[in-house]
């Protein structure tokens, strides 16, 4: 009896900022850069070679500010205002040079209960082998799929979650050269295969909690039979 109570008083507990028990949600997102060599009059006088950009984006190119309050990338130290912080979407930072470098990407939370989240992205300028070599004019792209996991997350910030993407850029200049279709069959495989750990998880329970019921059983006999002798 005393673990039921336990869990429902949990649950009155579990306020607007209280956070939710045995709750887990995760939200793919996709990070990466696009590279476009420069032509031989917009080099002019200056080292650079490409103009860049890095960005953090929903799997579809969807707005993901309903639970991202903002995206900041860190820079080399040697471009102006290394640290770009941006707060509306789309996420993403342009410039041009001549190197490749590590940028770190930092996702802060509309939840201020939720630590803030980095990634770090090589910055690619160039195809390292023959399968990535692209037509003139068109970017060298290098993307990853990954995913923001949030525990016992407060009913608040679950509802910004679950909350359906506002809108999608779908007129974003990048639009047809992001990897979308292999991104989307990777969430569905991993949402599968979460289905399937959980069934088990359930099933394992189910037995334990069989086996407690009997234990509980056997104390409470032994109990009735030491009070008696």
């Amino acid at each position: 009896g005393g673990r039921m109570a336990a869990a429902m008083n949990t649950e009155k507990a579990a306020g607007e900022g209280a956070r939710l028990p045995n709750t887990v949600v995760e939200k793919p997102f996709v990070y990466g850069s696009a590279a476009i060599a420069l032509k031989k009059e917009e080099i002019g006088e200056g080292q650079h070679t490409h103009r860049w950009t890095v960005y953090l984006r929903g799997l579809e190119n969807e707005d993901l500010s309903s639970y991202i309050e903002k995206v900041s990338f860190h820079l080399h130290e040697s471009f102006a205002d290394p640290v770009r912080d941006i707060s509306v979407p789309p996420y993403e930072v342009t410039e041009t040079g001549w190197g490749e470098f590590r940028i770190m990407i930092k996702v802060t939370f509309r939840d201020p209960k939720e630590q803030p989240v980095s990634v770090y992205h090589q910055l690619k300028l160039f195809a390292t082998n023959k399968a990535e070599q692209v037509a003139v004019g068109d970017p060298v792209m290098s993307e990853m799929y990954d995913e923001f996991i949030f525990h016992n997350p407060t009913q608040k910030f679950k509802d910004l979650l679950a909350k359906k993407p506002e809108k999608k850029f779908t007129d974003h200049f990048l639009m047809s050269h992001f990897e979308t279709k292999g991104f989307i069959d990777k969430e569905q495989d991993h949402i599968s295969k979460l289905t399937s750990a959980n069934k088990q998880v359930q099933e394992r329970m189910d037995q334990l909690r069989q086996r407690l019921y009997v234990l509980d059983e056997e104390i409470m006999q032994l109990e009735k039979i030491a009070r008696q002798s």
